[in-house]
C-alpha cells in the first residue's frame, strides 16, 4: 500500500504537469496563430 502511494505521488508530480504543459503550449500556439492571422489581415486591409 505504501509503495503504491509513492508511485501515485511520483506519477502525479511527473506525468500530470507534463501533459498540462503540452496542452497549455498547444493552446498558446493556437492563440498565437489566430492573433498572427488577425494582425496579418489588419495590415493587409489597412495598407
Amino acid at each position: 500500500m505504501m509503495n503504491y502511494q509513492k508511485t501515485s505521488t511520483w506519477d502525479k508530480m511527473v506525468h500530470a504537469p507534463f501533459k498540462k504543459i503540452v496542452k497549455f503550449d498547444l493552446i498558446c500556439m493556437g492563440i498565437g496563430a489566430v492573433i498572427g492571422m488577425g494582425i496579418g489581415a489588419f495590415i493587409v486591409t489597412n495598407f
